[in-house]
């Protein structure tokens, strides 16, 4: 992802350009924490980013990398960055609560 590209949202106006699973997208209208797991390897400052249920399935698939059939079910949305930080706080919150 290149930092640099970006994305008009009518919330927070021109933002960074994210993206993250449709369950983590999903998150901001149910308030609902639902995992927040990016790779290690990406340098963004706002990486790639899927829930916990996505990540039982990359695992399952039993690959280090995303599977096709896995990667259909991802559903992959665009987000700004504030979006996406504003969805990082939700999991961040949550995961709080539950330590």
């Amino acid at each position: 992802m290149n930092d640099t590209r970006k994305v008009s949202c009518h919330i927070h106006g021109w933002q960074q350009e994210t993206f993250v699973c449709q369950h983590i997208a999903e998150s901001l209208r149910t308030g609902i924490p639902v995992g927040f797991f990016w790779s290690s390897g990406q340098t963004a400052s706002r990486p790639d980013a899927w829930c916990s249920v996505c990540e039982r399935l990359r695992i399952e698939a039993g690959s280090d990398d995303w599977t096709p059939e896995v990667e259909k079910k991802l559903g992959i949305k665009l987000l700004c960055g504030s979006c996406y930080d504003d969805a990082k706080t939700i999991w961040s919150n949550g995961r709080n609560i539950t330590q």
